[in-house]
């Protein structure tokens, strides 16, 4: 982690929006062009505290970039590249030794150097075959990440759609029981009518008569209210029926689309799970290969007797030594570049978080050192739960 930038500098330019952000240099690593001419250490990294000119009411904030990118979901993908680094570095620093000219037991000293091979190529394809389970573990959450947040989105509008729906079909059987209410409201009216003209113009001579036309005053007010009632009770029954009917069908073909997103889901890792294998077997087999070419070369050396045999098994040793350096170089050169392109990302990701951050915070400045006389809030922890979240 000492090669990474981890100097993070946020500032704030004019409007709060315009966020500006520095780690390290342009890329945020160090390449190793860059490292003939070590830049000279900061303020900060000197002991001596650093000191910010900035404008009256500027707030500053600061981060621990270490702990930002171990808490980075990828960061064990970088941990990884850069012990792989470590381990071609220590290769290359520590070629093997010339083999030994051949003594007494010939076939004994020839399944020692097979052991020896075998065992290097062994470690080697265990290396590869974590990696590849990396890869695959990485690549299958990135597909149910995709499929959840799409059923997410799909049963949002789904509901929506559904109370659509429901509330259309609501105001329609509103609609209905009112325009029913109206129409029995009136064919009620004419009868009510008739009895308070009778009560009004012929008049109420017994106290017998008065309780009959309040009776069927009566009875007919119930009547009306109860055909009201009922048609509103069948009414409401016709939209809890509809209610359950969309819902059902919304229900089903939720769960259709839940079961092809797993079956896609399912599909594709299957296959980058046969592309991973079919690389590891085109690996071994290539180190099958390597080795059989070393044992080869090496019984060449040591059934030989002669010094034109020890000098020729000595010009293939250092071709082989050659070769297998520059094969390491090559690999190398992969590995440091898939890391630098793997740091670039990080870096720009972490980058973004940060401003969004610093946004929220209102943060003008964000540093990575401790400023003297400076007020600062962490915004560390903020960082990296914004990046868990990812």
């Amino acid at each position: 982690m000492s090669r990474l930038g981890a100097a993070v500098l946020l500032a704030v330019l004019g409007v709060s929006a315009g966020v500006l952000l520095a780690m390290g240099g342009p890329s945020g690593v160090r390449r190793p062009e860059d490292r003939t001419a070590p830049p000279a250490p900061a303020p900060a990294e000197t002991g001596a505290p650093a000191s910010v000119a900035q404008p009256a009411g500027s707030a500053v904030g600061i981060i621990d970039m270490l702990a930002v990118l171990r808490a980075h979901r990828r960061w064990p993908d970088l941990e990884a590249l850069l012990k792989k680094i470590d381990a071609l570095q220590l290769r290359l620093a520590n070629p093997p030794a010339p083999p030994p000219l051949p003594t007494v037991d010939v076939r004994r000293e020839l399944e020692e150097e097979a052991d020896r091979l075998s065992a290097t190529y062994r470690e080697e394809l265990t290396a590869l075959e974590d990696q590849a389970k990396r890869r695959l573990e990485a690549y299958a959450n990135d597909v149910k990440a995709e499929q959840e947040a799409h059923l997410a989105d799909r049963h949002k509008q789904v509901n929506t759609d559904l109370q659509r729906m429901v509330e259309a079909k609501r105001d329609e059987l509103q609609r209905e029981l009112e325009k029913f209410e109206v129409a029995t409201m009136a064919e009620y009216r004419i009868p009510l009518l008739n009895l308070r003209l009778k009560a009004d113009v012929v008049g109420i001579n017994t106290e017998e008569e008065a309780k009959r036309l309040t009776d069927e005053a009566d009875r007919l007010i119930k009547e009306r209210d109860g055909k009201i009632r009922a048609r509103a009770q069948a009414l409401e029954q016709q939209l809890q029926e509809f209610q359950k009917a969309r819902t059902a069908e919304a229900e089903a073909q939720f769960k259709a689309l839940i079961a092809s997103l797993e079956e896609e889901g399912n599909r594709l890792v299957r296959e980058k799970e046969a592309e991973l294998r079919a690389e590891l077997e085109s690996a071994a087999k290539e180190r099958e290969r390597l080795l059989n070419e070393a044992i080869e070369e090496r019984r060449k050396l040591v059934v030989g007797g002669t010094e034109e045999q020890v000098r020729a098994a000595q010009e293939r040793y250092a071709r082989q030594l050659k070769a297998e350096g520059a094969r390491l170089q090559a690999e190398l050169q992969a590995v440091m570049e898939q890391r630098f392109r793997l740091e670039d990302s990080m870096v720009a990701e972490i980058k973004i978080e940060i401003a969004s951050v610093a946004q929220e915070r209102r943060v003008d400045v964000v540093l990575t050192r401790v400023v003297a006389s400076v007020k600062t809030a962490d915004l560390t922890q903020d960082v990296i739960a914004r990046l868990r979240r990812q």
